[in-house]
């Protein structure tokens, strides 16, 4: 269960005396339900009785998660009550206590928002002072939206936002045209991944993901809404950047300021795909020092993956690590 907390002028420790006030337990509204997850109970005779309930519940019933059965014994409690008194309930503001499918999905919110010139989101009255990140399935797919929406600070030992030293290599998709047809251009787009994946690994540069385009009304959108992450992740981890990634507090200024811009030479009226060797990659690129190199537009480059210079076995990986998914990772 991975949550992010966001601080406020509010007094977190305020906020939840006041929410549990006169009440036996207060939690967050999961869209649909309660949330398990994230609650306040008082050590009140009733609220034993509700985690004895939902203890019974969940051990009678596989198919019942501690959120089925919380709310399961909240529903039967409620009609028992006992002496006379009913479980009081009360639901956290949801304005400041959001899950993930409110903030994240029925807000809009593919990317982060702007940042002011005070180095923060802007609206930051609106912010909550925590958000849920559930509604998506592995945790690799919770670590990936948090980094995100820049609401990941874990640098981890391999200096995963700071190192000084590590070099990138970014890129943009285009916006399609409206007669695009949807399906082809997730095509072109993923293909473009791993064209940049196969040049970040023959020079040893990590790739920042550009924006991708939705099935739905074109919009952008993060990798997560094509691919299954976690197999992603299972072979690419620690070799790829989320789009926001220059954006983080963390990332040097050597970083975000040592952006060169490249590409490659392409005749006026080139439609067609070019193929372009591993030796090729190297010749032009290779001796470049730009902490990050932008390669603009890689759709209509292919790397020859097949010439006898490549590595067959990181050329099997890069097939399988694209296993088609939707945004939540369900499958």
């Amino acid at each position: 269960m991975t949550k992010t907390t966001v601080k406020n002028t509010i007094n977190d420790d305020y906020v939840l005396q006041m929410a549990a006030k006169d009440s036996d337990m207060a939690a967050m509204w999961d869209s649909i339900q309660f949330n398990s997850g994230f609650l306040v109970v008082r050590p009140s005779a009733l609220s034993q009785q509700l985690y004895q309930m939902m203890r019974q519940i969940a051990k009678s019933s596989r198919k019942d998660n501690d959120q089925n059965a919380l709310n399961k014994a909240l529903r039967m409690i409620k009609r028992r009550g006992q002496h006379g008194r009913v479980l009081q309930v009360n639901v956290l503001d949801r304005s400041k206590f959001v899950c993930g499918v409110d903030y994240f999905e029925k807000s809009g919110r593919m990317f982060p928002k702007p940042f002011n010139h005070s180095g923060g989101p802007s609206n930051s009255s609106e912010r909550p002072l925590v958000v849920h990140n559930n509604w998506i399935v592995s945790k690799e797919a919770k670590i990936y939206r948090f980094r995100e929406h820049l609401m990941w600070l874990y640098d981890g030992n391999d200096q995963y936002y700071s190192s000084e030293t590590r070099k990138y290599l970014t890129y943009t998709n285009a916006k399609p045209t409206m007669f695009s047809a949807t399906s082809k251009v997730i095509e072109r787009e993923l293909s473009a991944l791993k064209t940049a994946l196969a040049i970040g690994y023959l020079l040893n540069r990590v790739v920042i993901l550009p924006r991708f385009h939705c099935p739905v009304a074109r919009s952008q959108c993060p990798l997560n809404s094509l691919i299954h992450i976690k197999t992603f992740d299972s072979i690419f981890s620690g070799r790829y950047r989320e789009s926001s990634f220059l954006r983080h507090p963390k990332v040097p200024d050597s970083v975000k300021h040592g952006v060169t811009d490249h590409q490659f030479d392409l005749h006026v009226n080139q439609t067609s795909n070019i193929m372009i060797s591993s030796a090729d990659i190297r010749r032009l690129f290779s001796e470049l020092s730009a902490k990050v190199l932008n390669l603009n537009n890689l759709l209509p480059v292919r790397i020859d993956l097949n010439g006898g210079s490549f590595d067959q076995e990181f050329s099997s990986r890069l097939q399988s690590a694209f296993r088609r998914s939707s945004y939540r990772q369900f499958r």
